[in-house]
């Protein structure tokens, strides 16, 4: 599952960023990454989304922003494939370059801000604010109909109410993203590896090590080193985080059901290890989440 690097830069080189109200699905149901930032709100449909390496639900409302080069990939649930009609707008998709930013950014003090909104940006965010994600709705809505100098005006209002907005999740874990901007190869394999494989509850380190090159040791230390975790501690949480999924979605299967689905192969260790990640017991997850 090789993340496949797509194009989103305008062909015209007149505009400085590219904003669609469609999502695409056959573009978006595969796993790819680009080196445009993103904001993406989901206006209709439901499904999965899979996102560095995290597993998480996405519906109608959804805002989400995935940085340059963090692979991402959204599938529909099956029963909402054939409603992607033409010509109606399923989904606001807005992509921008970070060098044409940054060097509005460095030369204007009141953009500082903007900077911290950026270093957040690279593990991908999730906007929880209801009444915020409608503001920012209504301002990709402007940048569409709206051209020149008022689209300019329009995204940054848009970046202003981000920044300003506190209430937003982090995707990928910290130690995922850092391994972004290094040379892939080997951690490109581990992760792809893990994502498709950890609901296997035999996967080992000596079979992971092997299939890079390594032995055991040698592949602790490099993961470790460039994670700052350990393997299983990453594994766990690519489980976890599809376990939180199965728990707001799959109403016809109990937790334990679910801690075997995700690789578990006792219930304890599911227990501790989704209160490690998650602050608090799958059952208590689950109330809270019920809505």
């Amino acid at each position: 599952m090789k993340s496949i690097l797509l194009n989103k830069k305008n062909p015209s080189l007149q505009e400085s960023f590219v904003i669609h109200s469609k999502m695409y699905p056959q573009a978006y149901s595969l796993w790819h990454h680009h080196t445009e930032y993103e904001v993406l709100y989901i206006v209709k449909h439901s499904g999965t989304a899979y996102v560095g390496d995290r597993i998480l639900p996405y519906e109608e409302g959804s805002l989400m922003l995935f940085c340059a080069n963090l692979p991402h990939m959204l599938v529909p649930k099956i029963d909402s494939t054939n409603a992607f009609d033409e010509g109606v707008e399923d989904a606001y998709v807005l992509h921008f370059s970070m060098d044409m930013i940054t060097k509005i950014v460095d030369c204007v003090p009141e953009f500082e801000p903007l900077n911290k909104l950026f270093n957040n940006w690279k593990r991908g965010m999730i906007i929880k604010n209801i009444r915020k994600k409608e503001k920012l709705l209504k301002i990709m809505q402007k940048i569409t109909q709206d051209n020149n100098f008022n689209r300019i005006t329009h995204f940054f209002e848009l970046l202003n109410c981000i920044e300003k907005n506190k209430d937003f999740e982090f995707i990928a874990n910290p130690g995922y993203v850092n391994s972004i901007n290094l040379p892939k190869g080997r951690l490109e394999k581990v992760y792809e590896y893990s994502i498709k494989n950890f609901s296997d509850s035999t996967i080992c380190l000596e079979d992971i090590a092997e299939s890079i090159n390594m032995n055991k040791a040698a592949f602790c230390r490099y993961f470790k080193k460039i994670t700052n975790k350990t393997y299983f501690e990453f594994l766990n949480e690519i489980r976890i985080g599809y376990a939180c999924k199965m728990l707001i979605e799959d109403k016809n299967k109990n937790i334990t059901d679910i801690a075997y689905s995700c690789g578990f192969n006792n219930i304890s260790n599911f227990n501790r290890q989704f209160k490690l990640i998650k602050g608090k017991s799958p059952s208590t997850y689950l109330k809270l989440r019920k809505f």
